[in-house]
């Protein structure tokens, strides 16, 4: 009797456990180890490419602003065919007009130094612009814009060249109660596009990517600079 309810308790435990597999269930120090080096491992390769997803979305919103702020300074230039103030006969136009026409952004005269420029301080809406001479003195033909990619500290620019630039000097350019104008091209080395010297009426790209501050993300800085570099696209963008 004994010996039979024995035999039928080893059965009835044999069957609990799956004919002794019960008995391994859990994961050994090995497998752990194995799983964690491949989250390890996939982190590794996921966390790069995150950020870098990141500072894409920062760049193509900094360049969507620029873009944004060109078709409405062109805007302002269509009323006039220049960039001068009519009220004012004043080759510069000030920071107030832009604000009229594009609110959403926090404009701000380019000017030498940082106080003309955009930095991770001033915000992703913030941009730079400067009026330039393009084909001859007092045209006021040209605008300079700079816009600053808080994410990766990158500065991006843009300028707006309504005519065919030449070498000129801002001599007799003159501004009343506002910073003086400057030349897109000045007598000596001038600024490159696609690799060769200015030429062409039309919109060209250039970036900076090192050593960025509000001094260098500033329309003054881009369009004062000796040889300074753009490209047709943001794509081909060079760094300056």
């Amino acid at each position: 009797m004994l010996q039979s309810l024995l035999q039928r308790a080893r059965e009835a435990r044999a069957a609990e456990l799956g004919d002794g597999e019960g008995l391994e269930e859990g994961f050994t120090l090995i497998e752990l180890m194995v799983v964690l080096l491949i989250i390890a491992i996939l982190l590794a390769i996921a966390i790069p490419t995150f950020l870098g997803v990141t500072n894409s979305a920062s760049d193509r919103a900094s360049q969507s602003n620029l873009t944004n702020a060109l078709t409405e300074s062109k805007a302002i230039y269509q009323n006039n065919s220049n960039y001068i103030d009519p009220a004012t006969n004043n080759p510069i136009l000030t920071t107030a007009a832009f604000t009229t026409s594009a609110p959403e952004f926090k404009w701000v005269q380019g000017v030498s130094g940082a106080g003309g420029g955009c930095s991770a301080s001033s915000g992703n809406n913030c941009m730079s612009m400067q009026i330039v001479d393009v084909g001859a003195a007092v045209d006021a033909q040209g605008l300079v814009l700079a816009t600053f990619s808080q994410k990766d500290s990158t500065c991006w620019y843009a300028v707006d060249l309504e005519a065919a630039p030449v070498s000129i000097t801002d001599g007799n350019y003159t501004g009343t109660g506002t910073p003086a104008g400057v030349p897109f091209v000045t007598t000596g080395v001038a600024p490159t596009i696609n690799g060769a010297a200015a030429a062409n009426a039309g919109v060209y790209y250039a970036k900076k990517t090192a050593s960025v501050s509000a001094t260098n993300c500033n329309a003054n800085w881009a369009a004062t600079q000796a040889a300074f570099k753009w490209g047709s696209s943001y794509a081909s963008a060079p760094a300056n």
